[in-house]
């Protein structure tokens, strides 16, 4: 078969109208991996690993694994990083809302073009600061879910600036550890955190510079990038090792400081692929309504990065609150909602309270579904604590896909998921795609996979698995 890349556009186009032959698709990636093929054609081949008609397909033959062996070998051979990836996203889907937030009821939409342009903005501005700078810099990015911390923490993923989210929540000791122990240069933070921690930022190292998120400094931050030659910038992307840590994730731990995990470019692009194999209807039709940290695992990994890799919306909550995020069911119309069981809890709650003396008719249990939720609600997952298994299956009964895993940070976040249309009262359901598990002798859990992190950063002889 002649591969180039509107061969390739052919069988993407034929998977968007839900046409898909996996015999061809399978016979095009081990060509493609046998022969001296273009990088940009890998690239386009690995286009289709987003498609709901492709991964549906795949999982129905039974060939998930095959599948993501192949493609494993696929962002190896091509060095497929995240930069391509959301480069890629940036151009099939440019018109298309990537971000959405809210404010007095009304959403401001911010598409994927938009969005790769102030990429490109905030990597020349780094890339001049780089210059300037002996030493290599590492970004740290204290904040509360934003979308200029969003779009920080984007552009050191995409162009290789090292990135340290640091916990909005953490403690002035754990702060003032995490900066020095991961030797950040450059601190991105709001207002709020920076009025209330300034004295801990001020004493923690005289060389730290710290870019204020508002308007005023990032303005100056983003103007010392205006004479940065554009094509330098985007020469970053293919720069990248699929083994550089891209990004330091400090978790509490139950003792001691924190642990700095690492992760790298394959780790975060490869649980994106084997993410959407368990998943395997979600698309660039649906919008995530978000609320969950972004310096966490399933915040930063799962709604983020997961949005941009489905070509999907990804809404900023107005705030944490229950109250607040009520309102913005209504006025994002969510198919996928990601949360803690409390939530869910009391999203059952309030829908009992409108149908509660009709909870034996299907049609008013679901209309009222539709009044709290906004009436798109398709998918949800429940994570980080136990859910009662009848809120679970009040929602399996009513058409919404409620899930619930298991993960932890040194995986990427996810590890299992139960699968769709499957719920099993008290499981967390079985292993996702690519991910190797077992009991050791003293009842430890093991992980190995290419998504999960090797090690604990300044501690490199030391795996962040049990088995390595």
């Amino acid at each position: 078969m002649d591969l180039n890349r509107e061969t390739i556009q052919k069988y993407i186009d034929q998977a968007e109208n839900n046409v898909v032959d996996v015999d061809i698709l399978f016979e095009i990636a081990n060509q493609l991996l046998q022969e001296d093929a273009e990088r940009k054609s890998i690239h386009a081949f690995l286009d289709l690993g987003h498609l709901p008609a492709v991964n549906t397909n795949i999982a129905e033959n039974n060939l998930v694994d095959d599948w993501l062996d192949l493609l494993i070998k696929l962002i190896d051979k091509s060095k497929y990083s995240f930069g391509h990836l959301f480069y890629n996203r940036s151009r099939r889907y440019k018109h298309q809302p990537l971000f959405q937030e809210i404010h007095n009821g009304k959403v401001g939409n911010h598409t994927y073009e938009d969005i790769w342009d102030e990429l490109l903005k905030t990597a020349g501005a780094l890339t001049h600061i780089e210059k300037s700078n002996p030493k290599q810099i590492r970004i740290g990015i204290l904040t509360h879910n934003c979308l200029r911390g969003a779009i920080v923490d984007l552009t050191c993923l995409s162009f290789h600036f090292p990135v340290v989210p640091i916990p909005a929540n953490a403690t002035n000791n754990d702060i003032h550890f995490i900066i020095k122990h991961s030797g950040i240069t450059h601190l991105f933070i709001d207002n709020e955190l920076k009025a209330e921690l300034n004295s801990i930022l001020l004493s923690t190292s005289k060389d730290l510079n710290i870019i204020n998120l508002n308007n005023n400094e990032w303005n100056a931050f983003i103007d010392q990038g205006q004479n940065t030659d554009p094509l330098n910038v985007l020469k970053r992307i293919g720069r990248v090792q699929m083994d550089d840590v891209a990004t330091i994730m400090y978790t509490s731990g139950t003792t001691g400081e924190p642990k700095g995990i690492t992760f790298t470019q394959k780790n975060m692009v490869v649980k994106r692929f084997a993410r959407a194999l368990a998943l395997t209807k979600l698309g660039p039709s649906d919008s995530f309504l978000c609320y969950l940290p972004l310096y966490h695992t399933f915040g930063r990994f799962l709604e983020l990065q997961g949005s941009i890799f489905w070509g999907a919306s990804y809404a900023f909550a107005e705030n944490t609150s229950f109250k607040t995020l009520r309102k913005n069911f209504l006025v994002i119309k969510p198919s996928v909602f990601i949360s803690v069981p409390k939530r869910w809890t009391q999203l059952y709650e309030i829908i009992h309270s409108l149908a509660a003396d009709h909870l034996e008719q299907d049609r008013i249990v679901r209309k009222a579904i539709k009044k709290v939720t906004g009436g798109n609600l398709k998918w949800g997952l429940s994570a980080a604590g136990y859910l009662d298994p009848d809120i679970f299956q009040f929602f399996q009964n009513n058409d919404i896909q409620l899930l619930s895993g298991y993960g932890m940070t040194e995986a990427t976040g996810g590890i299992t998921l139960t699968s769709p249309d499957k719920y099993v009262v008290d499981s967390v359901g079985q292993k996702l795609p690519g991910i190797e598990l077992r009991i050791s002798d003293e009842g430890e859990l093991l992980l190995k996979g290419p998504y999960i992190s090797a090690f604990y950063y300044a501690d490199p002889l030391t795996p962040s698995t049990d088995d390595g």
